[in-house]
């Protein structure tokens, strides 16, 4: 997943919905995307305390394990690859279409291996708990609103929607169908 996010932070025409805020943040900032990435993280698991409340288990706390490697790894990521002349405009729809794929699967490997989720479904996890809404509503809902905050800030302080572009629009609608596509391959390949 990390290296998805990279690819299209590098790709230049906006990032996945969940790593919209910090590309934004990092682009207002000194800050690369990998420590505004950790920083929104560790927001969003204050957040999740706040809204479980006596629910909250300190075990939660163990999402910043993975969040701090994801972090780093997308800093990485961003180092090897950005010397890649993506510098024309359909490069920049071929890189961020294969972000998306590097990350759809990320992301069917996250949600099918039954460990420690990332802060990002994390936190709808939470809500769901809370409000007892079905999690792919509360998912859509919490990426919107991880996108309206991306613009607002962008349109604040870079004045422009600089960060949030049709890349992320891409993300938000591809990458749901790419897992359930990915979904559906492995299903046949798997042994009964």
């Amino acid at each position: 997943m990390a290296m998805g996010v990279a690819l299209s932070k590098l790709a230049g025409i906006g990032t996945s919905p969940i790593s919209s805020i910090p590309n934004v943040l990092s682009l207002v900032s000194h800050y690369s995307i990998g420590q505004m990435t950790v920083v929104i993280m560790i927001i969003t698991i204050i957040l999740e305390a706040v809204i479980l409340r006596h629910q909250f288990a300190w075990t939660n706390l163990l999402q910043l394990l993975p969040a701090a490697f994801f972090s780093a790894l997308i800093d990485y990521f961003v180092r090897i690859f950005g010397g890649l002349p993506i510098t024309t405009y359909p490069r920049q729809l071929i890189v961020s279409f294969i972000s998306i794929l590097i990350l759809a699967l990320g992301v069917y490997l996250e949600v099918n291996a039954g460990l420690i989720v990332m802060p990002g479904e994390g936190i709808v996890v939470a809500i769901v708990l809370v409000t007892h809404q079905p999690f792919a509503k509360l998912k859509v809902d919490c990426d919107i609103a991880m996108v309206l905050i991306a613009v607002i800030i962008a349109l604040i302080f870079l004045h422009g929607l600089i960060g949030v572009r049709e890349g992320t629009v891409l993300a938000a609608l591809l990458t749901g169908r790419f897992v359930a596509l990915i979904a559906k391959l492995v299903s046949r390949f798997k042994l009964n």
